[in-house]
């Protein structure tokens, strides 16, 4: 924080201005920064249309390929989850996700093995 004039409680108004400086031209980076990268996404978002238009022409349906498409993006982020954790993490998570009844996801089937070990073991 700027520290105040030495005679007043006011703030010395050179620093105010210094600092609102910096933060307009940072602030204004960080647009500059949005713009352009929206404008790279909107191309690769058209092309990602016309891969969809494509599936489509060639008798794939596209709402069920949508899907598909979000199923495997959970997928990885989930194994990315699973695999930030310790081994014995891992063994509480597949414990929980077995309690809850989570069976059918490939990461829980692979949790499984490792949790049904680990028990065999005790």
């Amino acid at each position: 924080m700027a520290k105040p004039a030495a005679a007043t409680n006011d703030f010395d108004p050179e620093v105010v201005q210094e600092i609102l400086a910096k933060i307009d031209g940072l602030t204004k980076e960080i647009v500059d920064k949005r713009t352009e990268m929206m404008r790279e996404c909107r191309s690769i978002h058209e092309s990602v249309s016309n891969c969809y238009k494509e599936a489509k022409a060639r008798g794939i349906p596209t709402k069920e390929l949508r899907a598909l498409v979000k199923i495997r993006a959970n997928e990885t982020k989930n194994r990315e989850l699973y695999n930030a954790l310790e081994a014995d993490q891992q063994q509480t998570l597949s414990m929980l996700a077995t309690a809850e009844g989570v069976k059918d996801l490939p990461l829980w089937r692979a949790a499984q093995p490792m949790a049904a070990q680990s028990t065999a073991h005790h």
